[in-house]
């Protein structure tokens, strides 16, 4: 039987054309860029839409997009939950993601074998010297969808402040409007880029960057 859990998306990947390139790979005629396939080209086995309970922000410069790339809070913030979409997806498809994302060869997930939900976990990153190393480097556990673990993907530090490019904003939009929810989908952005600037300017300067890339797990 093949190991499933739920990867979460929030940004970019909630389009669903944009998440297959990390399982089928893409070349660089693509509108996503290239990317290598997974070990495994299978698409999810199932999908579904759902809200979770941390806060959508955007920091930090994309090599891909430019401008400033999503993160979600490590911190629980029900009255900001943020639209999220789910991918019933193989476990080695999901260390596959985890690597790509951080532009690595390579990266441990084991930690979702033994993450409470709340908890989060941040992945041993060889960064090389490059700060566009890692930026996806902390591993979220979520509340059990269906029975299964979900995880997201987020950073552990709060990045500088940014505004994401609009070719980045257009591809969470669509992904957005693709997805059977009540949603005023330019509202919804335009509340997480003013999230942004507060939550950026809040940690900003707060600690060295040597202590915030200390490995740590934090239960919320």
């Amino acid at each position: 039987m093949i190991d499933r859990l739920w990867y979460v998306s929030y940004g970019s990947n909630l389009l669903r054309e944009r998440f297959h390139t990390y399982l089928t790979g893409s070349d660089e005629r693509s509108e996503f860029g290239a990317h290598p396939p997974a070990p495994s080209t299978a698409l999810p086995a199932e999908q579904k839409w759902l809200w979770i309970d941390y806060p959508l922000y955007f920091a930090g410069v994309s090599r891909r997009w430019t401008g400033a790339s999503a993160f979600v809070s490590t911190t629980v913030d029900a009255a900001n939950r943020s639209v999220a979409h789910g991918y019933l997806i193989e476990r080695a498809q999901f260390a596959h993601l985890a690597a790509v994302e951080n532009v690595v060869a390579a990266i441990d997930v084991k930690a979702t074998e033994t993450l409470a939900i709340g908890q989060w976990s941040q992945l041993a990153v060889d960064r090389e010297g490059e700060d566009f190393r890692g930026k996806y480097d902390a591993l979220l556990r979520l509340p059990d969808i269906d029975g299964r673990p979900a995880f997201t993907l987020t950073s552990s530090i709060v990045r500088e402040p940014g505004e994401p490019s609009s070719r980045y904003l257009s591809t969470i939009r669509r992904g957005l409007l693709s997805a059977d929810l009540d949603l005023d989908v330019d509202a919804y952005l335009g509340k997480a880029a003013q999230r942004s600037a507060k939550i950026t300017s809040a940690h900003r300067g707060s600690s060295s960057a040597a202590a915030r890339y200390s490995p740590t797990t934090e239960k919320q």
